[in-house]
């Protein structure tokens, strides 16, 4: 990431010094600062550049720096604090989301089933997880509809619709059936619909059922 972050650097320079043109420029810089970007994002820092392109650099240094020097040591205090070990620490302690608790996880890896093998299971788990951190919430959707799909045969039942009708006490069969309900018509809704003019994304809010599984799970593994 150092030489993405000279290379941005350079070309700031260069751009608000007269050196080269923006027009020639302008792409490569921000492919460099979506890379930097995501850099950050998944350290935990902020990235210390408010400029997506070059042109809205443009926009601040014409007003604001009126001098190549002032434009030059912008730059540098801008970058300055980005290789601190503030920065690496905060790095370092990166703290990671969960959907499904890592406990929970744990206990279905403990499972022994003469009946059922809980590979898949596990493994839906562990890779909606990694999409929840990644803030991929339409893998997150996705996924949680296929550990709906997987589970139903654990309750003795061929599909989820059946486990929320036919299985457990009332308080079992609410919380089931408003998770099925709810999250299986914003997964259809991302999976089925063709292309439109303007789309939508999903958000952190928007496929959070985390509650709901893991108490679904939880029933799980008590049947075990």
């Amino acid at each position: 990431m150092e030489d993405q972050i000279t290379k941005i650097k350079t070309m700031m320079t260069e751009v608000s010094t007269g050196v080269s043109r923006i027009q020639q420029m302008n792409d490569e810089y921000k492919t460099l600062y979506r890379e930097i970007s995501d850099y950050c994002k998944e350290g935990g820092i902020q990235n210390p550049n408010p400029y997506s392109d070059l042109w809205e650099f443009y926009s601040y240094w014409s007003k604001e720096l009126p001098t190549y020097g002032d434009r030059r040591s912008y730059i540098i205090e801008l970058y300055k604090k980005f290789g601190s070990k503030k920065a690496v620490r905060l790095s370092r302690s990166k703290v990671v989301s969960i959907y499904i608790n890592n406990e929970r996880i744990k206990e279905l890896k403990t499972v022994h089933s003469t009946e059922f093998d809980f590979k898949k299971l596990i493994r839906l788990c562990e890779e909606i997880n990694i999409a929840y951190d990644k803030e991929s919430y339409l893998s997150v959707i996705i996924l949680l509809r296929a550990i709906l799909d997987h589970i139903p045969p654990v309750f003795g039942h061929n599909n989820f619709s059946e486990v929320c009708g036919q299985y457990g006490k009332k308080s079992f069969k609410e919380i089931a059936s408003r998770l099925n309900e709810s999250s299986r018509k914003i997964a259809d809704s991302y999976l089925h619909d063709p292309i439109r003019k303007k789309e939508t994304l999903p958000n952190k809010t928007q496929v959070d059922f985390s509650q709901e599984i893991d108490y679904i799970l939880a029933e799980l593994i008590s049947l075990i």
